[in-house]
């Protein structure tokens, strides 16, 4: 079971200018109405490091309510790169919800080392489904069963925990290992011999060249 993680929220009646210590936010979902919200950035950007898009979190309102909500979407600022906005989606905990869980590799391919292979991701995240307390932040992925140009893991192929379903198609390549191949392109080769030699049908002492016609007078 995952515990969920504690977050305050205010009501947000007006639009929030001081986004360098808030963030404007909104809640909607399961047996609740939509609400404009705002919450601190230095609370939020912490408990979403350990959220994540898919961790549980116990969202306080000011009236002492508490929302079991994960998050939905963030937007964040193009040049700052910095989290302007926050979708939270209310949970009803006693059915599922399909969230996504991020992709941790870990291990080296022996394939690497041994035949030069390089290691291609698919993913970096997987959509999963299940009740809200079975939500999982991440899925860890050993690479070091990878031995061979060609190996792959599929999505068939990851134990995720019990009551943690995959969304994805079973055969879908979530890592594999290809063939490192050098392109080396084609330079001809010109015979500086043959290319300071004049054309065969050129005179002694005749230019090779276009010969333009000389206009009539």
């Amino acid at each position: 079971m995952t515990e969920a993680i504690n977050l305050t929220a205010s009501l947000r009646q007006e639009k929030v200018k001081d986004l360098k210590e808030n963030i404007p936010a909104v809640i909607y979902g399961s047996g609740t109405d939509n609400l404009s919200l705002v919450v601190k950035r230095i609370d939020f950007e912490k408990v979403f490091k350990q959220s994540g898009e898919s961790g549980l979190i116990s969202l306080k309102l000011a009236d002492g309510k508490e929302l079991p909500v994960i998050v939905k979407d963030v937007q964040v600022e193009a040049v700052k790169h910095r989290i302007v906005h926050v979708d939270f989606f209310k949970v009803n905990m006693d059915e599922t919800v399909i969230a996504e869980a991020s992709i941790h590799f870990v291990g080296e391919a022996p394939a690497i080392k041994n035949h030069g292979g390089v290691v291609v991701e698919h993913l970096d995240h997987m959509e999963i489904e299940c009740l809200p307390n079975d939500l999982i932040k991440s899925i860890e992925i050993d690479l070091s069963g990878l031995e061979n140009i060609g190996d792959a893991i599929h999505v068939k192929d990851i134990v995720l925990p019990k009551g943690v379903v995959s969304k994805h198609e079973p055969t879908d390549v979530v890592v594999n290992v290809i063939e490192l191949r050098k392109k080396v392109e084609e330079v001809p080769v010109v015979d500086a011999a043959a290319e300071a030699a004049p054309a065969a049908d050129a005179k002694p002492g005749e230019k090779v060249e276009e010969k333009k016609e000389e206009k009539k007078k």
